[in-house]
């Protein structure tokens, strides 16, 4: 008996673990979302398709890649950050289509 529940306290924290990870990253597309925002506002074209790209490549690709690989464990949880990770990667596709557009950039 006592063997199942430390096996069911690892499997919890584990869960739990990986759940916090997918909601930190959900945190940090957010507030990488919001400088883009701004740095349209400003018309900073430049640093907006740079920052843009460098999020798809360093956050939300590797962040999707992480929740199709290890995010099952937090089922159904999993679920809901790789519709977040995929609506933010267009989201941000849209801000390289705008600052390229205005860059005169194909």
């Amino acid at each position: 008996m006592v063997s199942w529940t430390i096996a069911l306290d690892v499997i919890e924290d584990v869960r739990g673990s990986v759940a916090m990870y997918l909601f930190i990253i959900e945190e940090s597309i957010q507030t990488l979302g919001m400088a883009c925002y701004l740095l349209a506002k400003q018309e900073r074209w430049n640093d907006l398709l740079d920052l843009a790209n460098w999020i798809i490549a360093n956050v939300i690709n590797p962040a999707i890649d992480f929740c199709n690989t290890y995010g099952g464990v937090a089922y159904p949880l999993n679920m809901a950050y790789d519709t977040f990770y995929k609506a933010s990667k267009i989201n941000m596709e849209n801000y390289v289509k705008i600052a390229q557009g205005k860059l005169g950039a194909p």
